[in-house]
């Protein structure tokens, strides 16, 4: 069988990027493990993230981390963030080598920046969008460190509900925005759809503790933003939103046809 990395390297000049999006948890990964994608190189920020964590002595339970864990956590996250984005994907684009942004695209400006400069560099950009509900992102990330022995991260349900936001919000953007070479795949079933419920269950019990005082100012700004994220998944779970998303998308095998199709 002809690998799909070797065709690539014989279309000179036509580089090719697949951009992942979807929340923690969504199952991107599962539907690239059904591709022959041969020695394509993938750039995962969780994978530089946990080598430095595991560098670091910071324990890979974020859920559960206390302040100077959580502190040690953030900076090993700003550090992989700089890799990547300084390092890791401009050395790829500037020898035209094809790949896979393996990650949440939670950032739509970012993710459409780069969009822009690979189409300027010469490459051809798809995306692959998984769409999960939130309960069940949640879940996932709750269960994540458990199941996997320790070698893999949970990260804080707070962030991973205000990412599940960002994402789902980017949907119809990002179809717009890569038109056919766009899919998406929906990963769902019965789950909770009332925020209050969803937050006493699986954010409640993992609230930070021994935080850093905040001044007033910092109280108010925190707690005018919370309630903003708040208001907009709650929006989101009440709307059509959701629905129009899983109508919209596709099979686990249509997806990976279509990526298969584009890679050759």
């Amino acid at each position: 069988m002809i690998k799909l990395v070797n065709l690539l390297l014989e279309v000179q000049g036509k580089p090719k990027a697949l951009i992942l999006a979807g929340a923690p948890g969504a199952g991107k990964g599962h539907i690239l493990r059904g591709l022959d994608l041969g020695g394509l190189n993938t750039f995962n920020i969780d994978d530089t993230f946990i080598d430095l964590l595991k560098q670091s002595g910071v324990s890979l339970n974020l859920k559960s981390h206390g302040p100077e864990e959580r502190s040690a956590a953030a900076k090993a996250m700003a550090a992989a963030s700089r890799k990547h984005k300084k390092e890791l994907i401009p050395n790829a684009i500037a020898n035209k080598e094809s790949f896979i942004l393996d990650g949440t695209s939670a950032s739509q400006k970012n993710t459409l920046k780069l969009k822009g400069e690979l189409e300027a560099a010469g490459y051809e950009v798809f995306m692959l969008y998984v769409y999960t509900d939130l309960e069940r992102s949640l879940k996932q990330n709750q269960d994540r460190f458990e199941k996997s022995g320790g070698k893999d991260r949970s990260l804080q349900p707070a962030i991973v509900m205000s990412t599940w936001n960002s994402v789902t919000k980017n949907y119809e953007p990002y179809q717009q925005a890569f038109g056919n070479n766009f899919v998406s795949v929906a990963n769902t079933g019965e789950a909770m759809t009332d925020l209050e419920q969803i937050v006493t269950k699986y954010l409640d019990p993992y609230k930070p503790q021994n935080t850093k005082p905040k001044t007033e100012k910092e109280q108010i700004r925190s707690r005018a933003k919370k309630e903003e994220t708040n208001n907009q998944i709650q929006d989101l779970l009440n709307s059509d939103h959701l629905q129009n998303i899983i109508k919209s998308s596709v099979s686990k095998e249509e997806a990976q046809s279509q990526i298969s199709n584009f890679l050759k």
